[in-house]
């Protein structure tokens, strides 16, 4: 085997002592013909989620590289993988797990290491993901959640998919980067004004390059029933959510000089009704603005904004009491 480090992967925990070596093991257990690193930041973790890590380290000394620390980096506004995992990278590729998520194939690295050699086009190569529970029952949802086939996705499908069609397309666990992508990311793309991480990083990978997705599920994702998506759902925290993707949309769309800038602005129309439907403000959605929107919507969605544009208080109780019943 060649002693180049060919693959990084970086990982970011914080008290996740429940799921933390899982996600380790399925790490450490891939089946390569090449070398890689696993480079994991805990972000001062309050319980024994860093001991778990210590343990797994001494293990595995030539492939694990932890650092704990013990001031909080995210509290700090700072993102510990563009301050601490980054530049350790040695690797030609990086791919992601986050510490409560875990891979389901050894053959992952694999897979996607192959499949980037192969396509000089692609900066990024993803997978089909499971969703989970916490107590590890796989659930109905996965990612992606609409049908795609395998093989090259082009930048300007990648944009319409993830803008227009989904909001979400392939969940992190699935990211398999060129190193050469995520340091321009991190030299070009100064300040992340997204609510979020993954999403400006994947974004601006697929801007650079096409992306290549092996349709086989190859990890999971802990849905996570008091997570972070879960508290910001029908209050006035979902409402700066959706403001906040809102700026970093159309800060994303002069990034890549409007070259995406139709499926951008769908998008911030989508977060716009999002704002009217946390204010009740059900009429403001049947202006013509949002008329591609609403085309696009479920009939059960377009019910319910009927209901709302006579009786705006009964349509929020029916979304907010019977969850995804409009989806």
């Amino acid at each position: 085997m060649n002693e180049k480090v060919e693959v990084s992967v970086v990982c970011i925990t914080y008290n996740q002592e429940k799921y933390v070596s899982k996600m380790l093991e399925s790490l450490v257990n891939q089946k390569t013909s090449f070398r890689y690193e696993i480079l994991i930041h805990d972000d001062a973790s309050t319980d024994e989620t860093p001991n778990i890590i210590r343990k797994y380290e001494k293990r595995f000394p030539n492939l694990i590289k932890a650092i704990c620390n013990e001031q909080n980096q995210f509290a700090l506004g700072k993102n510990p993988n563009i301050e601490q995992n980054y530049p350790r990278v040695k690797g030609k590729y990086i791919a992601y797990c986050e510490g409560d998520d875990y891979w389901s194939d050894e053959n992952k690295l694999q897979l996607q290491y192959d499949s980037l050699e192969k396509n000089d086009d692609c900066s990024v190569c993803v997978h089909s993901v499971n969703c989970i529970s916490e107590n590890d029952t796989v659930l109905e949802q996965s990612f992606p959640i609409i049908e795609i086939p395998e093989g090259i996705i082009l930048s300007n499908e990648y944009y319409k998919l993830e803008l227009c069609k989904t909001g979400w397309l392939f969940q992190t666990s699935s990211y398999f980067i060129r190193t050469s992508v995520v340091r321009k990311f991190v030299n070009d793309y100064k300040e992340n004004t997204y609510p979020v991480g993954d999403l400006p990083l994947i974004l601006f990978s697929v801007a650079q390059g096409n992306c290549y997705y092996i349709k086989r599920f190859m990890s999971c994702y802990r849905m996570n029933s008091g997570g972070y998506m879960t508290k910001l759902k029908y209050n006035k925290n979902r409402i700066t959510h959706c403001k906040e993707f809102i700026n970093g949309h159309k800060n994303f769309d002069k990034i890549t000089r409007f070259k995406y800038h139709q499926y951008f602005e769908y998008a911030i129309k989508e977060r716009e009704i999002e704002i009217f439907l946390n204010e009740k403000n059900y009429r403001k959605i049947w202006s013509n603005k949002y008329y591609e929107n609403r085309k696009n919507m479920s009939l059960r969605r377009k019910i319910l904004l009927a209901i709302g544009f006579i009786f705006p208080n009964i349509a929020y109780e029916i979304e907010r009491n019977i969850d995804g019943w409009a989806d």
